[in-house]
């Protein structure tokens, strides 16, 4: 089974220049751990807890919003909708990360996989 078998095409993405208190809004309404940031429509970027909880003096404190592009990781986590399931679970668990977005042939975020689109996945244990 692949990743675009499996992944949901109804998902929340964030734009890099949003604000850490945008971000921090989207990710408490929509109930993820992480979400797939994009500029121009290209993933650039996951955004997560993590993130701005190792980072809350700085954004509260400056005058001028810090953008999610600021922090969020170098490293770009994803899948092609072509991906393996089982191999993109592996990812996702290496990682611990509960989501991985799913790329198209364009490499537009096209969907999102999440461990609970996978039958028989566990939840990744959370990173401290």
């Amino acid at each position: 089974m692949k990743a675009g078998d499996l992944m949901t095409r109804k998902f929340e993405i964030v734009q890099a220049d949003a604000s850490l208190e945008e971000v921090a809004r989207k990710l408490e309404s929509s109930k993820l751990d992480v979400l797939p940031v994009c500029r121009d429509g290209l993933l650039v970027g996951l955004v997560t807890h993590r993130d701005l909880a190792l980072r809350p003096a700085p954004w509260k404190r400056r005058a001028e919003p810090t953008r999610v592009a600021d922090v969020i990781a170098p490293d770009i986590l994803f899948c092609f909708e072509n991906t393996d399931v089982n191999e993109a679970a592996k990812l996702m668990k290496e990682n611990r990360i509960s989501l991985i977005p799913v790329l198209g042939r364009n490499k537009t975020v096209v969907g999102v996989l999440t461990l609970k689109d996978i039958p028989g996945s566990v939840k990744p244990q959370a990173t401290v």
